[in-house]
């Protein structure tokens, strides 16, 4: 046995000795005692694919939401598809016109306005066959539709395939024979809304991030960003009613029109978003090697731009807009630009997420995909010359779509639903409404 003496002695050198370890914060490598790991907050446990599966509420609000715009705006009637299948055979037999005038000689063009028209008509097709093989050939090629995994997830692909025809034949009769009653845009809204829903439901693998994964070179794309982009496509298809004289007649000729007229004019961002995902571009680039260096720069500028946009369309293109509708403060002219506007905005919605895929799929380079991209949603200020009297002829109103943009800085929800109420009541009221413009004698 060890003597008493020597056993406190031991005890107080000991003592002494782990005194000397806990004042110092560095601790030698050589020491031998053991330090107590620090506890941390448990991180938020990852759902298994059990929950993943499960179908969220902003789902369902989205499906009925969506049958009550179209039973409150008539769309279920006969002419319903000849109207779409119209839009169509205008597409086809433009797209037929065009190629049979580009096989003409140019010998054959002789007078200078026709030559002009020729030489129009070609550069015209190179951008078309541009815009063709970014979207269609180069897919094509990589096997997207065609390949062996083709048959994955074969309704988000092959629904993918005919939203850009859709896309594509709306843009050649609105170039061509413009028509203002066309609702080839409401076929396009609801490809796109069951292409964002399938894309939620089929990829459950996906991360749930608040980084998108969108803004970057390498980071896979976020299942939250896919979820929140539904909603964005819900705003589309609201769109789609909305600017189509006959549905925005039926709709504001009930009371359930109304007031889903009311909700998605004045109330979007308060009574809808709330139940769908937020991705912050504060967080893009966050992913865990979701950038490479060299590209860094780039996306940090392409965050920049992407998000100048976003409040530009989130106020004026949409906000704005809307809110000159509901006064009926448009002119027939006034309406042909925002359809095409309106047209230009619905494909930067559900076409973002293709040109990811293409990244994703290594069919195009990312820079090439994001510059596509940023090209897309930046021609909408090029339109800002022609939109020139929208913007003049109702400064009151522009006004008033400025303060929101204001209070969307402050990023209180209280304080842009304070806005919201009080844009309704001064909108809603005939007594203010004309202090916010005039109508225009048509």
């Amino acid at each position: 046995m060890c003597p008493p003496e020597l056993k406190q002695r031991h005890i107080a050198k000991t003592m002494t000795s782990q005194n000397h370890e806990s004042a110092n914060p560095f601790p030698s490598s050589s020491s031998t005692t053991t330090t107590t790991p620090l506890t941390t907050t448990a991180s938020r446990p990852r759902k298994t694919l059990q929950d993943r599966k499960r179908i969220p509420f902003s789902i369902y609000l989205t499906v009925i939401v969506c049958f009550l715009l179209q039973f409150a705006a008539g769309v279920w009637n006969a002419s319903t598809l000849s109207l779409w299948k119209g839009s169509m055979c205008t597409a086809w037999e433009t797209f037929l016109h065009h190629v049979y005038y580009l096989g003409q000689p140019p010998s054959s063009t002789t007078t200078p306005s026709t030559q002009r028209e020729y030489a129009q008509t070609v550069v015209l097709a190179f951008l078309t066959l541009s815009v063709a093989y970014v979207f269609f050939l180069a897919p094509l090629k990589a096997g997207l539709w065609t390949g062996q995994r083709a048959k994955r997830h074969f309704v988000h692909r092959y629904g993918g395939l005919t939203y850009m025809l859709q896309y594509a034949a709306a843009w050649l009769e609105f170039g061509s024979k413009y028509n203002p009653s066309s609702n080839i845009t409401h076929f396009i809204s609801i490809n796109g809304l069951v292409q964002g829903i399938s894309a939620f439901v089929s990829f459950k693998v996906l991360p749930e991030l608040e980084d998108a994964g969108y803004i970057s070179d390498k980071a896979v794309l976020s299942r939250n960003f896919v979820h929140e982009n539904i909603f964005f496509t819900l705003m589309v298809y609201f769109g789609s009613i909305y600017y189509q004289p006959s549905y925005r007649a039926q709709l504001q000729s009930s009371t359930l029109g109304r007031v889903l007229e009311a909700l998605f004019v004045f109330w979007p961002y308060v009574l809808i978003r709330i139940w769908f995902p937020i991705t912050r571009f504060r967080n893009a680039g966050t992913t865990h090697n979701g950038r490479t260096k060299l590209n860094q720069t780039f996306y940090e500028i392409s965050t920049v731009l992407i998000k100048i946009f976003f409040l530009w369309a989130k106020y004026f293109l949409g906000f704005y807009i809307n809110f000159l509708v509901y006064l009926d403060l448009l002119s027939p002219q006034q309406w042909q630009f925002v359809h095409g506007l309106y047209l230009l905005n619905a494909g930067t919605v559900s076409l973002a997420v293709f040109l990811h895929t293409m990244r994703f799929k290594k069919v195009l380079p990312p820079k090439v995909t994001m510059s596509i991209y940023l090209l897309q949603i930046y021609l909408t200020f090029v339109a800002i010359p022609m939109a020139y009297p929208i913007f003049v002829e109702h400064l009151p109103l522009c006004g008033l779509t400025l303060a929101g943009l204001l209070c969307n800085m402050t990023r209180s929800r209280a304080v842009h639903a304070m806005w919201c109420g009080a844009t309704m009541l001064l909108l809603c009221r005939r007594d203010y409404s004309q202090y916010l413009g005039q109508p225009i004698e048509w």
